[in-house]
């Protein structure tokens, strides 16, 4: 159980909006990443081959805009090499979702910016939230720049973007995600009572578990970007094997971990037996330790999460990749992330007290 002081009670009272505003953005953020793997997962990505920040929003009706962009997408790789039977009522469908994806962030944008600015003006936040609130909003500014990167990457010589500008194009969406929710938590949790305290071990299991989490959300993201989601439709085996022959077979060894698809699949599914291997061991170790605590509970749902995203995972090799299976693992994939991440504040940043013995600060 979470238990705040009279004082922080008031305050956070008295600041509920903050916290509503942080609420809403945070829920806007993940619409926005879910989104984003519709667009990856329908191949919508590539679909409007401009960035206008201004005119972009306006939505085609007409029949002579619907041919325009549609003129446009067939001047490009991925339409001439790929998509030249497409019509333009299948161009719709492709050019709503990506439409849609660039309309939504827009949106976040606004979402952020003006309360943001209102607050500061109504001198609401917290010292913290002072320091990393325009770090956060620096990082909304260079994610709109990276999104265009990665399509710019896709529209000349190649049919697909770079693996490598979509993982930075999703890491900074989770990063964003992450320092979000943090100063949530900051606001709403602040003093657990415990029977011991937190150990080292705790506390280094937490951390490992959210930094490896975020590193499996990357590998996804090249999972994506190379398709190696698509190859090697079989679990628990690799290829026949479990550790399959070719994982280095490019010559320059390190780019097997970010473009050879057997390396990149493999590392994706060995990360994930590593992450159940952690946090089984921290629950074995939370429940020698603590008859009950928020840990525990903290803890399982962690677990409860983690064999939701693996199952998904495993169908979605075997079935290589239906799109409502993905998008799924996707939203599992923030699940895992804010579990990771509220457990880690949990453990290494909540103050604590005893439950017999003298009141003692994390």
């Amino acid at each position: 159980m979470i238990i705040n002081g009279n004082n922080n009670i008031n305050q956070n009272i008295k600041n509920i909006d903050v916290s509503l505003w942080l609420i809403f953005t945070i829920i806007t953020l993940i619409f926005l990443i879910i989104i984003g793997g519709i667009t990856r997962l329908t191949e919508s990505g590539l679909s409007i081959t401009e960035w206008q920040p201004i005119s972009g929003i306006f939505f085609p009706f007409s029949e002579v805009s619907w041919q325009k962009e549609f003129d446009k997408y067939k001047q490009i790789p991925e339409f001439l090499l790929v998509n030249s039977s497409m019509t333009l009522t299948e161009f719709k469908i492709i050019y709503f979702w990506e439409w849609f994806h660039r309309s939504l962030a827009r949106f976040l944008g606004l979402v952020f910016l003006v309360p943001y600015l209102y607050f500061i003006y109504k001198k609401k936040f917290s010292k913290k939230e002072k320091t990393f609130l325009p770090f956060i909003l620096l990082m909304g500014v260079l994610q709109a720049f990276v999104g265009w990167y990665m399509v710019q990457s896709g529209l000349v010589e190649n049919i697909n973007v770079s693996q490598y500008r979509l993982a930075t194009h999703l890491s900074i969406a989770f990063l964003i995600l992450g320092c979000l929710s943090l100063l949530y938590l900051s606001r709403s949790e602040n003093i657990i009572y415990l029977e011991n305290r937190p150990t080292l071990f705790l506390k280094v299991s937490s951390l490992a578990l959210l930094i490896l989490t975020f590193i499996q959300i990357i590998l996804g993201a090249f999972m994506s970007g190379t398709r190696s989601g698509l190859t090697y439709n079989t679990w628990p085996l690799i290829d026949g094997e479990f550790i399959p022959d070719g994982l280095f077979s490019l010559s320059v060894w390190y780019l097997n971990f970010f473009e050879n698809p057997l390396t990149i699949h493999f590392d994706h599914r060995m990360l994930a037996y590593a992450l159940c291997i952690i946090l089984f061991t921290q629950i074995i170790h939370i429940n020698k330790r603590f008859s009950s605590s928020p840990y525990k509970s903290s803890s399982l749902y962690l677990l409860a999460i983690m064999l939701y995203q693996v199952i998904l995972g495993i169908i979605a090799v075997i079935y290589q990749v239906p799109i409502i299976i993905g998008v799924l693992h996707q939203f599992g994939a923030v699940l895992l992330f804010l579990g990771a991440l509220r457990h880690f504040y949990l453990i290494n940043y909540c103050r604590f007290r005893l439950l017999t013995g003298p009141a003692l600060d994390h």
